[in-house]
C-alpha cells in the first residue's frame, strides 16, 4: 500500500461540495492514519461569533449542505460503504454521515459531522458593523 495519500486533493474534493447557507470560510478538519494504513478524515461546521448589534458575542453556526452523489462521482473516489449515526449520549456526541472507500486507490474513512463539535471555540467573526466575515487569528482549524 502506498503511504503517500493525497490529503490535499481529498480535502479539496470534499470542500468543493460543501455549501454553507451563509458566509463562512472554514470547516473543522482533522486527519490521521489508522493502524491498518487507512486515512481517517473528519469534517464539521465551525462556530462563529457575532460582533456588533443586539446579538453581539453570540456563538452561532451556519447550516450547510452537501450532495453526496456529486462527491461520490468525483474522479478517483470509489465508495464501498455509507452509514450515519444520530446523537447518542453514550457514543455519538454529534450526528454524522460516515463514508468508507478509496481515493486514488488508497483507503479512507470520512466522517461528515452535521453540526459543530461541542465545546470548540469560534473560528470566525461575523462582523455586523463592517458587514464581513473574518477568521479569528490563531483559531483556524
Amino acid at each position: 500500500m502506498d503511504q503517500n495519500f493525497d490529503e490535499a486533493g481529498f480535502k479539496d474534493a470534499v470542500e468543493r461540495h460543501w455549501k454553507y447557507h451563509r458566509p463562512c470560510r472554514h470547516r473543522m478538519r482533522s486527519s490521521e492514519r489508522l493502524a491498518d494504513g487507512t486515512m481517517q478524515f473528519s469534517a464539521a461546521p465551525i462556530f462563529q461569533e457575532i460582533l456588533g448589534g443586539d446579538q453581539d458575542g453570540m456563538k452561532v453556526w451556519s447550516a450547510f449542505e452537501m450532495n453526496l452523489s456529486d462527491l461520490f462521482s468525483e474522479p478517483s473516489i470509489e465508495i464501498t460503504e455509507v452509514g450515519f449515526r444520530s446523537v447518542c449520549i453514550e457514543c455519538t456526541p454529534t450526528p454524522f454521515v460516515g463514508v468508507r472507500g478509496t481515493y486514488k486507490e488508497q483507503p479512507f474513512v470520512l466522517m461528515i459531522h452535521l453540526q459543530p463539535i461541542a465545546d470548540t471555540e469560534p473560528v470566525e467573526i461575523i462582523d455586523t458593523i463592517k458587514n464581513t466575515t473574518r477568521a479569528i487569528n490563531g483559531r483556524q482549524p
